[in-house]
């Protein structure tokens, strides 16, 4: 069964990201399971956890992650607190995106990886990082700018992300606030071309699209939108995917049309709330628009994806996050966005 396993792992190093994937790692962690050590069944785990959310669908990796989060605080010594803990961060910035998910629960999760950090001689740098987030997308700003200073105080170690990622996370942190100059200024060292990473700048330039076309800067925005094109693949991107479409809806409605057509059972597929409801409602914001000339071409999955069924989709997810925190943030969000979208099409829509 060694030789089993061994070609399952073999075959996944080529195979495309995707249910087929995962569904081989899968097959992995059963093998390993029955026939091997326990050590083997967590790395089984651990290479399951880190494909997940490159195949899109990152909230299986809560399962498996936890398993060998379980084994590894059972048996410290054991396994490397390096690898669960790089883990863990991602764990993080995935929890507050599953609306499923308690605030008490979240908080937990948040709480143990601080107290982790802290016993394995860690920064809080990651900590703070991810409680930027958590903070901004239930509305508390306020909270938001108190971590984002944290984040930028703490020191840098081996477990915070590289200082191009970064970098273009202080950009996405402004943009989140509607600072769009402050943000594009946060950007310059990647676009100047001192920084960079295996991500960056490809999805940089995504991140800058619309605040650029926010700020009247159309043609660059162009450019821009033809860079960022090109450079994200794969089912991990559907939030991008989200935000190409309404672009695209402004700018190029032929090729909103083949990107809709490209990622919509992507989106229909998508488990993760926060992705799915930022995805739907450019699909909302696409199809409106679509909707206003005669049209021949007979969509995919137009039978499913109406805007009676997407008006419905999207309130109930807003209101799955507005129940889990508590307050209307995303639901004004969401009107907000639809706002900002019809004056987008006003200005510069084809």
């Amino acid at each position: 069964m060694k030789n089993r396993f061994q070609e399952l792992r073999r075959s996944t190093w080529s195979m495309p990201d995707g249910k087929q994937k995962l569904a081989v790692l899968e097959e992995m962690i059963r093998v390993a399971d029955r026939y091997m050590t326990e050590e083997e069944a967590y790395h089984a785990r651990m290479d399951y956890s880190n494909a997940a959310p490159e195949c899109g669908c990152p909230e299986r990796m809560l399962v498996s992650f936890s398993w060998c989060l379980s084994k590894f605080e059972k048996n410290p010594g054991a396994y490397s607190n390096f690898y669960i803990m790089w883990h863990y961060k991602w764990v993080l910035g995935y929890v507050w995106r599953i609306p499923e998910l308690s605030l008490e629960q979240i908080e937990r999760i948040y709480e143990d990886f601080k107290e982790k950090c802290i016993a394995y001689g860690y920064s809080l740098r990651v900590y703070y990082q991810k409680r930027v987030s958590l903070m901004l997308w239930q509305g508390k700003l306020a909270e938001a700018a108190d971590y984002y200073k944290s984040w930028r105080a703490a020191k840098r170690d081996s477990l915070s992300d590289c200082s191009a990622c970064e970098q273009n996370m202080f950009g996405s942190y402004h943009f989140a606030i509607n600072h769009h100059k402050k943000g594009l200024q946060s950007l310059k060292p990647i676009l100047d071309g001192k920084l960079s990473c295996r991500s960056i700048p490809e999805s940089t330039y995504s991140e800058m699209m619309m605040p650029l076309l926010k700020l009247g800067e159309y043609d660059r925005a162009l450019e821009t939108a033809k860079k960022a094109y090109r450079a994200l693949k794969g089912p991990s991107y559907l939030e991008e995917y989200g935000t190409f479409l309404q672009f695209f809806t402004v700018t190029d409605m032929p090729k909103a049309v083949k990107l809709y057509e490209e990622t919509i059972r992507l989106g229909l597929g998508s488990k993760v709330g926060w992705d799915r409801l930022q995805y739907m409602l450019s699909v909302r914001i696409f199809l409106k628009e679509w909707s206003k000339g005669k049209r021949r071409k007979k969509l995919a999955e137009a039978e499913t994806v109406t805007l009676a069924w997407l008006d419905e989709e999207i309130e109930r997810l807003a209101q799955a996050f507005n129940r889990r925190n508590g307050n209307t943030f995303v639901e004004d969000l969401v009107r907000e966005k639809e706002k900002m979208a019809a004056r987008l099409q006003a200005a510069y829509g084809t």
